[in-house]
């Protein structure tokens, strides 16, 4: 049974090429180079002496085909009558082009190698892959630089951008009010350069532009690196005070001081140094030289997120200024401090 089954499926695709064949010979040659090759489809029986020909009919190819060793007589008009069935049924016209094709793009492929394999694997791709991938490319999102919201944190487009104000809070004193005034400010940390001049090197300093527009009270507060040998001070603080003149105080006649807190309502810590007026609404603080002093202030400096600057007006009233440093002001002061060595 298996052997005869073998010789129906030998027939059968022998019918199927000789078909396949023949359809092509009728069909225009997309490809003339390939012809010109070739010798004609028509003629390759004729041509060849091989002991079996696609174009031979299927009577002719069983002359060739194995028997069974041992027949069997009662299966076998049963298996005639399959051929005979087989045989003569018309082969689907479509498969038949399909068949002939596929025999195109083979042996276009043994002739010219991979390009055209390629063309013919772009061929059988199915489109819904290219439909799937065009929309995802369109879809891609365009880079963006991300906006830093530190001060000092560059961008990806290296385009300058406005530093974020933190929080500053003035407590005046009010003698109908024990709890005493509050006004709600803001401030702009950033890290200044200084350009040489005379004897000094360039260096940077911290500066702290601070603002209360309920009081139209502006204040500067700079930390820089002492470089005047003849001042007893590691670090000193200028302070620049901008009051209008109707101002309720009159103006600031003392600093007396500055200290470092680590939260708006927690007790200050007075960095160790000293307050000198200069003129009228310019302080210096000069902050202690000696060792045990320095590391202290530094270490208050570093890490401590609040400073408090007591105020005593012309009118004898004080105020204090609570000034926030966030994270603008950490990072401004960790890189002054890295150049300064500290």
């Amino acid at each position: 049974d298996i052997t005869a089954d073998a010789n129906d499926l030998g027939g059968a695709a022998a019918q199927a090429s000789r078909a396949a064949r023949r359809t092509y010979a009728n069909v225009p040659s997309p490809s003339p180079e390939f012809d010109r090759l070739e010798p004609s489809l028509e003629n390759r029986g004729g041509e060849s002496e091989a002991p079996y020909s696609y174009d031979e009919s299927i009577e002719e190819a069983e002359r060739y085909t194995p028997q069974p060793p041992s027949p069997r007589p009662r299966i076998a008009p049963e298996r005639d009558a399959k051929k005979r069935v087989r045989t003569g049924s018309a082969f689907p016209f479509k498969s038949a082009i399909a068949v002939g094709i596929v025999l195109i793009l083979v042996g276009a492929g043994i002739l010219w190698g991979k390009p055209l394999l390629q063309i013919a694997t772009n061929l059988f791709k199915s489109s819904p892959t290219q439909v799937v991938e065009a929309p995802k490319d369109a879809s891609q999102p365009q880079t963006k630089p991300k906006i830093p919201d530190r001060v000092g944190q560059p961008s990806a487009s290296d385009q300058p951008v406005a530093p974020v104000a933190q929080k500053v809070v003035l407590y005046d004193e009010d003698p109908s009010d024990p709890k005493g005034k509050q006004y709600v400010g803001s401030v702009v940390w950033r890290l200044e350069p200084i350009k040489a001049s005379g004897n000094q090197k360039a260096d940077v300093a911290v500066r702290a532009d601070i603002e209360i527009p309920d009081r139209k009270f502006k204040m500067t507060m700079s930390f820089r690196r002492n470089t005047d040998s003849s001042l007893p001070a590691s670090h000193t603080a200028e302070l620049t005070f901008i009051l209008p003149q109707d101002f309720p105080g009159g103006s600031v006649s003392n600093v007396p001081g500055i200290l470092m807190k680590s939260n708006e309502q927690a007790r200050g810590t007075p960095l160790a140094g000293l307050a000198v007026k200069v003129t009228d609404g310019f302080f210096l603080v000069g902050l202690s030289n000696v060792d045990a002093d320095r590391s202290r202030n530094v270490q208050l400096l570093k890490e401590r997120s609040w400073f408090d600057v007591p105020l005593v007006y012309a009118n004898q009233r004080r105020a204090i200024i609570a000034i926030e440093k966030g994270a603008p002001g950490e990072r401004a002061f960790n890189d002054a401090f890295a150049q300064w060595g500290d």
